[in-house]
């Protein structure tokens, strides 16, 4: 059954005030909306794709119709021009609207790049560096994946304790979902030696896990979205949590992250997207981090629109896209993100 809001959202759509409203009701001023994605993709059957499916945000036609909305209702740009604009002192447009994709998924180039050059739509994607060119998924799709195709019956972890029994979709989709929320809660040590538990105890092929590669983007990839219009920042090498690393990991992971995408795109690398992005992925030891080491702003995933200039450069919000989100939502998230955020 939809709840409240999605009914309100199909009602504030269907009436046409949505976009009545982007149309004639005066644009906040200095406030800057940015949209979060992860992965553009048509699933087909759910119950046989064997990745994290909570990772898709839109299909192509969604994403399609979407980026044809921003372009026509907003004034779509990148950190780069926000930045510019402020360090010259002048006021951000009205409507500004910030795209941006985490992690770097090769549909981003495959499935995006192409719409977004369509639709004249920049936008901002943020690389986990060590994934580019690799043949492993990524660490929380990996989790996903050895659910999927593993054997069915009963499992036990120990480094980060879990048991059940895998049987249905159902069941491995929900181990998955326990996993990964406790992964994010440990140690980066724990998180780690659990990942190879798991690779070491379930048993599932290789060749069904990667069967479906590449997962990130190449490098010839970036530089040819990059050519493009398409800004890059960082989302550290690896895609740990932050906040569970030692002072060195933290230093590592944000440095050598931003050099290699300076070095491949050729762009100032200003900005860095927290892996996961919540309030307990990113504390003040990490924003202290993160400008030290030449980062001008920090995004997070928590939701909500900031004022610009913002008083808060490295916990900046998002309004997240996902794959359940419909037309009328997306309608309404963008003309009163206050309501519907």
């Amino acid at each position: 059954m939809p709840s409240k809001k999605e009914m309100l959202a199909a009602a504030w759509s269907r009436s046409g005030l949505a976009r009545a409203s982007l149309r004639f009701r005066p644009a906040p001023e200095n406030s800057l909306l940015v949209l979060a994605y992860h992965r553009i993709l048509d699933l087909g059957d759910e119950d046989r794709f064997i990745g994290d499916p909570e990772l898709v945000s839109a299909s192509t036609a969604d994403f399609e119709w979407q980026m044809r909305f921003v372009a026509r209702h907003f004034r779509p740009t990148t950190f780069g021009r926000v930045l510019d604009l402020e360090a010259a002192g002048l006021p951000l447009p009205p409507r500004s609207l910030i795209v941006t994709f985490d992690d770097g998924h090769a549909d981003n180039y495959v499935n995006a790049f192409p719409i977004l050059r369509a639709t004249g739509v920049p936008a901002t994607i943020f690389l986990s560096t060590d994934y580019i060119e690799s043949e492993s998924p990524f660490w929380f799709d990996l989790v996903a994946r050895i659910f999927s195709v593993a054997p069915a019956g009963a499992f036990q972890l120990d480094a980060v304790p879990l048991a059940g029994t895998l049987s249905d979709v159902r069941s491995r989709r929900a181990a998955t979902g326990q996993l990964l929320a406790r992964l994010k809660r440990v140690s980066n040590a724990q998180r780690l030696a659990c990942l190879a538990e798991l690779q070491s105890r379930l048993q599932a092929p290789r060749s069904a896990i990667a069967a479906d590669g590449p997962f990130a983007v190449a490098w010839t990839q970036v530089r040819e979205m990059a050519a493009s219009g398409i800004e890059f920042g960082s989302h550290t090498v690896s895609h740990p949590i932050l906040t569970q690393l030692t002072h060195e990991e933290l230093e590592r992971e944000l440095r050598d992250s931003r050099e290699i995408i300076r070095r491949e795109t050729g762009q100032p690398v200003d900005v860095i997207a927290y892996p996961i992005g919540k309030h307990f992925a990113f504390d003040e030891r990490v924003k202290t981090a993160c400008r030290d080491c030449g980062y001008r702003l920090g995004v997070s995933y928590e939701t909500g629109v900031d004022a610009w200039p913002c008083a808060m450069p490295y916990a900046l919000r998002r309004l997240a896209v996902e794959r359940y989100t419909s037309r009328a939502m997306f309608e309404s998230l963008l003309s009163l993100p206050g309501v519907f955020a």
